[in-house]
């Protein structure tokens, strides 16, 4: 009987020391989603990103994706539609502008 009496008073306490270290993991990673979360609002400030090791972002670490802009501008040439003016303007000097392989007219040379 004192085998057995000592075995579940060590059980207890593995038991008690277990709950106390998944407490302590639950608080750690509750402490690491924090920096992680207030780096990836500083980093982009400074040029930089934070990506996730498996290439997919993790809702839960606060990775937010961007709406797509609506496309209500429209090229006054063609049927095209664009979000912002910037690409309007590079469209039209893109396809609708002077093209890069024509030649001037050169002036004759005087005799």
């Amino acid at each position: 009987m004192a085998n057995t009496t000592t075995l579940f008073a060590s059980l207890g306490r593995l038991i008690k020391v277990r709950l106390t270290l998944t407490a302590k993991e639950q608080k750690l990673a509750k402490q690491e989603r924090g920096i992680i979360q207030k780096m990836g609002r500083v980093l982009p400030r400074i040029g930089y990103r934070l990506e996730p090791l498996n290439g997919r972002p993790n809702k839960r670490e606060g990775v937010r994706r961007k709406r797509a802009l609506s496309k209500t501008l429209k090229c006054p040439k063609c049927d095209r539609r664009f979000s912002l003016q910037a690409h309007v303007a590079r469209h039209l000097n893109a396809m609708h502008g002077k093209k890069a392989n024509t030649r001037r007219k050169t002036k004759p040379a005087k005799s």
